[in-house]
């Protein structure tokens, strides 16, 4: 358990378990790095396991300069710089939705400096459809939805978070679980303001374009029964990647897919690692 800080003088948190070949996992908007419960053991046996805390989520900084630096360049720069501040090299990398989004970042802004391989969960390119675009969140969701979305989160963050955090899980999951409900608490606490700027942030970014660009192996993890993604989504990711890609489809799982069926997700990811 530590802290670094970024060159914009912000406090990033971070956990390191294990040893061996670097593992990093990269939560989703909302969450933090206790989403990967279910990874962290598993994969700390045989590799250096890192977690950490976007700025502005879990406990990293929350501070006056969460007013600046909330988008997904400098959410891409702050992973370029938490590499560079362990000294890493070929890096493995986990990102589950806006960790996706953040590595997509990162490969446009840093092409792919210091990574081995990458994985994307259950994430699209573009969050918003239109009239000529119908693989975004939800394949329906528009700039009017995501404007009555944005008004949700500044009227309250509760009431937000309520219309969120079932998106996480499969269609029908029980949302009376001990899973659900600590889901629904971990998002809870959270910032409003980084909440609705980090939202803006992904709204407003287009990566169709940089997925060509994106040449290491990449393992495509995506929900079979989820509310916002599915397997076309990945099977659009697969056909634009610029590289080699492995697609894998979690039958019965949400937007969440590897809290929901751990056991298979961290075999696909081990054997992906492993290849």
């Amino acid at each position: 358990m530590a802290y670094f800080t970024t060159k914009d003088n912000c406090k990033i948190y971070y956990e390191e378990h294990g040893s061996g070949e670097p593992l990093i996992f990269i939560h989703g908007w909302s969450c933090n790095h206790k989403f990967f419960k279910y990874q962290t053991e598993e994969f700390a046996k045989d590799y250096r396991v890192i977690l950490y805390d976007f700025r502005g989520h879990g406990q990293s900084d929350r501070s006056e300069v969460t007013e600046r630096g909330m988008n997904l360049n400098r959410f891409a720069a702050d992973l370029h710089e938490l590499i560079e501040h362990l000294e890493l090299d070929q890096v493995n990398v986990v990102g589950w939705s806006m960790g996706t989004s953040t590595l997509l970042a990162y490969a446009r802004e840093f092409k792919c400096q210091y990574i081995k391989k990458m994985c994307f969960i259950d994430m699209t390119p573009k969050l918003l459809n239109d009239g000529e675009w119908k693989l975004g969140q939800s394949c329906t969701f528009d700039i009017v939805q995501n404007l009555q979305f944005m008004a949700a989160i500044a009227v309250s963050w509760e009431f937000a978070a309520k219309l969120f955090v079932p998106n996480i899980f499969a269609k029908g999951y029980d949302q009376k679980s001990d899973e659900f409900q600590w889901a629904f608490r971990e998002a809870l606490d959270n910032t409003p303001h980084c909440m609705m700027n980090m939202w803006i942030a992904m709204a407003i970014e287009d990566f169709r374009k940089v997925l060509p660009t994106i040449k290491v192996p990449v393992l495509l993890a995506y929900s079979g029964d989820g509310l916002i993604y599915g397997p076309a989504h990945g099977e659009y990711m697969k056909e634009h990647l610029g590289g080699e890609s492995k697609l894998a489809i979690f039958p019965g799982c949400g937007h969440g897919l590897f809290l929901e069926d751990p056991g298979n997700f961290n075999q696909e990811l081990r054997d992906f690692l492993k290849a």
